[in-house]
């Protein structure tokens, strides 16, 4: 009992809404030409209205022409508004046809007694094109309940003045109003059919299209494992028996080759995590899980001066753990512009600053022109692209290119939440 009380408000609500706007749906604005066809259309309706009206009136109503176009302009109108107010136009096309009906149950004229009562011919073209309208934009309660209004509205004419002489019409305007709803009752059903295949052939093409995308992933994550896996495995494993097969090596040498031994590994076990990214296709913070954070920049550190890196670092601030995602990004972008500079400015002199601000983290890793390369660095390489990639995910700001001291330096600040 309950829901139908909760939808017999809100039909209510609805048949009174007289500031409601026509529907909208999620289809592309109509062109301007269509529009123009339709504004044509309701004004011809409206125009034959209003010139049936005023020759009906005129010939049953004893009233001066002025009075006699008012009438006739009032039941037309609606025709036109209701493509700007619906249920304002309805009402308005109901109220527009009492005072034909009043001023013919009160006429004695025997002339009154051969003319159309209590709807004129205007007035059932008016109030037909108008109620039909409505119907196919408005609840089914709420059309039936303007339907019912409409047959009760001939009813109470019938009961109030019995004395008239002819046929009371309200039922042909009732009988021609239910034919057309059930006609839009099977177009609108027809449109939500049309609508749900229209969605279900959208969500079919999105799950097509993620579906290669996943594809599309495996098959990258299958040919990196091919390529990359196969020749780091081998220089993990030439590092690891190159003490034992060359004699005489010093403890640096050995350090060395352990350190490369290392990092083979290290590098592995982070593709194994990236390809599982690439295969499972997730976007949720899990993802993130296994990947480094800013708590392992020591050992990025400690890496990278045991490849010969002079490296100054410094970080300051409140020390706080941040979100997954900025911390993996921070420690990328800080990773890949520390190879940058072995790469691209050898025996150069690197700082990197991490700094936690109340509301932001700030990174800059700068290095000093090379004196091998003798020629400043380029970044030619997809580098920095991936870094500015990376930034864009945060929202962030990244910023690549020479100080006037002539270093190298990169920066991003991302915005994080208070600690």
């Amino acid at each position: 009992m309950a829901p139908f009380l909760r939808a017999a408000r809100g039909a209510g609500r609805q048949l009174f809404a007289l500031s409601a706007r026509p529907e909208r749906t999620a289809t592309p604005a109509r062109p301007a030409l269509l529009r123009g066809l339709r504004i044509i259309g309701v004004s011809l309706v409206a125009l034959y209205a209003a010139v049936i009206g005023t020759g009906m009136l005129a010939e049953s109503l004893p009233l001066s022409p002025p009075v006699i176009g008012t009438l006739a302009v009032a039941q037309a109108a609606p025709v036109v508004l209701v493509i700007y107010r619906p249920i304002a136009a309805w009402w308005l096309s109901l109220l527009a046809a009492l005072p034909y009906l009043i001023l013919l149950g009160f006429s004695t004229d025997p002339a009154a007694n051969s003319t159309l009562w209590p709807w004129s011919a205007a007035g059932i073209v008016a109030h037909l094109f108008v109620g039909l309208v409505v119907a196919y934009q408005v609840p089914p309660p709420v059309y039936l309940a303007q339907w019912l209004i409409t047959g009760a509205v001939a009813g109470a004419a019938e009961l109030i003045f019995p004395e008239r002489a002819q046929v009371n019409n309200g039922p042909v305007l009732s009988g021609f109003y239910a034919v057309g709803l059930a006609g839009i009752a099977i177009a609108r059903w027809l449109r939500d059919v049309r609508r749900d295949l229209r969605h279900q052939v959208d969500l079919t093409e999105r799950e097509r299209l993620q579906r290669t995308a996943l594809e599309e992933r495996t098959r990258i994550a299958r040919e990196l494992h091919d390529v990359v896996a196969h020749h780091m495995s081998v220089i993990a494993v030439q590092a690891e028996a190159a003490p034992y097969r060359v004699s005489g090596l010093d403890p640096a040498a050995v350090e060395s080759f352990a350190s490369i031994r290392q990092n083979a590994l290290a590098a592995l076990t982070e593709m194994r995590h990236i390809l599982g990214m690439l295969r499972s296709g997730q976007a949720d913070e899990t993802r993130y899980a296994p990947q480094p954070t800013l708590a392992d920049l020591e050992q990025l550190f400690d890496n990278c001066r045991s490849a010969g890196l002079t490296l100054k670092t410094g970080i300051h601030g409140n020390v706080r753990v941040l979100p997954e995602q900025v911390e993996l990004i921070a420690y990328r972008v800080i990773q890949e512009a520390l190879s940058n500079a072995i790469r691209h400015a050898p025996g150069a002199d690197v700082e990197v600053d991490v700094a936690y601000g109340p509301a932001d983290l700030r990174l800059r890793v700068s290095n000093s022109p090379s004196p091998a390369a003798g020629r400043p660095l380029t970044g030619t390489g997809h580098g920095l692209t991936g870094m500015r990639e990376r930034a864009a995910v945060l929202g962030a700001r990244l910023r690549a290119g020479h100080r006037d001291d002539g270093w190298y330096e990169v920066t991003m600040s991302v915005a994080v939440a208070e600690g």
